[in-house]
């Protein structure tokens, strides 16, 4: 989940920062990425377990019955902080600053099971605790197809978190600034106000690259040892949507992200609903602002798929064509009917009585849900489709479809891209939003699908943030659903008719497609 502040607050305590950038090192940046160390599997009791493990979620997960087990790590290594230099480039601002961080890896009990791909995702802090979202929304997909997940705790306000879960457990996690109190920024820069002088958000960039490295090396602590990756993926949600962002136009070209064989770490990047986001490397880093081209994806030869619900579609100017160019291979899917969180989401986060032992207290609540519920749209299943398409594309060059953009009204002539948002989608007659990539819920639909709700308590920032962000459904009378279809065979059919579209263009997986299928099936329509 994602929460976006007024520009103010975002460049608050900026005014003295400009003098830091006079301070950034001239040191080179390493020739390859460093192999951090490595503790673990931390033993699970029934004292002690992962914050956010699958079998401790609102709807626990049982891996094993997919042949699949979960283990955590602690991470530690050495990164350096960067910054832009007076002429625009990329430069170490501070190095070699110790860091130790925690992962969960999520893979095949067998190697042999194992289908060579590992995505690494970077889990998102913005509710202050550690999100898997991707695996969330793609995880099914990952153990059918027998590919490893890593997630890495990507923010110091959420080793925070973990350290007030499990004082014991995570005792020696640490992001330290590695500058003492007078050389930073009193007044952290942020997407969020989350952040101190005491920690460093920019460690993320070299903690990314090298849990990757890690995990393709031969290191006899790797955590996937005897399992031969061929296929790294970079990813993230919403917040760390924009990691992936930033990772990729600045930091995947520097010396300091390849691996031993001198080609990027990662082979492929998938960005979840977060390309209008682009983080800052460090706290005292210049906020970049929406428009800025340095937003745009730039060319590289390994491929990125962006997926963005209607929610952010807009992209706050990162908005790009797609390329099937060798040297720029480049999807972006904008899932016409999609919220940014759905029931599915919601129902995979940490128990209640986890929450309240790290600390965190409940979601807000949204005017429309005490009668519509929360948004059941499955953004889940176009998710999956990219990471079919992203592995496809980078294992045998298979290009992916391409899909086309909502449609909007014009914005006003020399407008700049705003959030939220200043100019309109376009909807159908139902209520539904035109172009973008289409569904059976918006093509056969049974309701009118609403992106952003209304904060029950529009004086709390927390709850207006995240019901524009969470959207619900209204159904059709059932006379109007008569109307549509007079039998609940016409309407399978048409729901049939347009998934077999849809997988046919590789939008979505086979095995979802099924699931539609089932599922309209046993809807009650009409």
């Amino acid at each position: 989940m994602m929460k976006l502040r007024k520009v103010s607050r975002v460049t608050s305590g900026f005014l003295g920062l400009v003098c830091l950038m006079a301070l950034l090192s001239p040191i080179s940046v390493q020739a390859a990425a460093s192999i951090p160390a490595v503790k673990g599997p931390i033993p699970v009791t029934a004292d002690s377990y992962p914050f956010g493990a699958a079998f401790r979620t609102n709807a626990p997960q049982d891996l094993s019955q997919f042949g699949y087990v979960e283990e955590e790590y602690l991470v530690s290594g050495f990164a350096n902080v960067y910054d832009f230099d007076a002429d625009g480039n990329v430069a170490v601002k501070t190095p070699h600053a110790p860091y130790t961080t925690r992962i969960l890896v999520r893979r095949p009990a067998s190697p042999q099971k194992f289908s060579g791909t590992v995505i690494v995702e970077l889990l998102n802090p913005t509710a202050l605790y550690d999100v898997d979202y991707q695996w969330q929304y793609a995880g099914v997909y990952f153990m059918e197809q027998g590919d490893a997940w890593v997630g890495i705790t990507s923010k110091p306000v959420t080793a925070k978190t973990l350290k007030t879960f499990d004082p014991k457990r995570y005792a020696a996690l640490s992001w330290a600034n590695p500058l003492p109190p007078d050389q930073t920024c009193p007044n952290p820069v942020s997407l969020l106000p989350d952040s101190t002088p005491a920690t460093e958000n920019g460690l993320v960039w070299d903690i990314a690259t090298q849990v990757g490295a890690l995990l393709k090396s031969e290191a006899k602590h790797n955590p996937l040892k005897g399992f031969s990756v061929k296929m790294a993926f970079l990813t993230g949600y919403s917040q760390t949507g924009g990691y992936v962002v930033t990772y990729v136009n600045f930091i995947r070209p520097l010396p300091g992200a390849l691996g031993s064989n001198d080609k990027p770490v990662y082979d492929g990047y998938l960005i979840g609903d977060g390309d209008g986001l682009l983080i800052p490397f460090n706290q005292c880093s210049a906020p970049i602002m929406p428009g800025d081209p340095r937003f745009v994806i730039t060319p590289r030869p390994e491929p990125v798929i962006s997926v963005v619900s209607q929610v952010l579609w807009t992209g706050m100017g990162a908005d790009r064509p797609d390329s099937n160019a060798a040297t720029d291979r480049y999807r972006r899917y904008e899932i016409a009917g999609a919220s940014h969180l759905n029931m599915r989401s919601l129902s995979l986060l940490p128990k209640p009585e986890d929450m309240i032992k790290a600390g965190i207290t409940a979601p807000p609540n949204c005017t429309e849900f005490a009668t519509y519920g929360l948004t059941d749209f499955p953004f889940e299943y176009f998710m999956r489709g990219a990471f079919a398409n992203l592995d496809a594309w980078a294992r045998s060059n298979i290009a992916p479809p391409k899909g086309r953009r909502i449609k909007v009204e014009p914005a006003p002539e020399g407008a700049k891209p705003t959030w939220p948002p200043s100019v309109s989608v376009k909807v159908d007659k139902y209520g539904n939003a035109r172009g973008g990539v289409r569904s059976p819920y918006l093509d056969v639909p049974t309701g009118t699908y609403y992106a952003h709700s209304t904060p029950a308590n529009p004086e709390s920032p927390d709850s207006v943030l995240f019901c524009s962000l969470v959207g619900y459904k209204v159904p059709f009378t059932k006379d109007l659903l008569m109307k549509l279809y007079p039998t609940h065979e016409k309407y399978v059919k048409k729901v049939n008719k347009k998934v077999d579209k849809l997988v046919k263009a590789r939008l979505i997986t086979a095995s979802d497609g099924k699931r539609i299928k089932d599922e309209a099936v046993q809807a009650s329509i009409p």
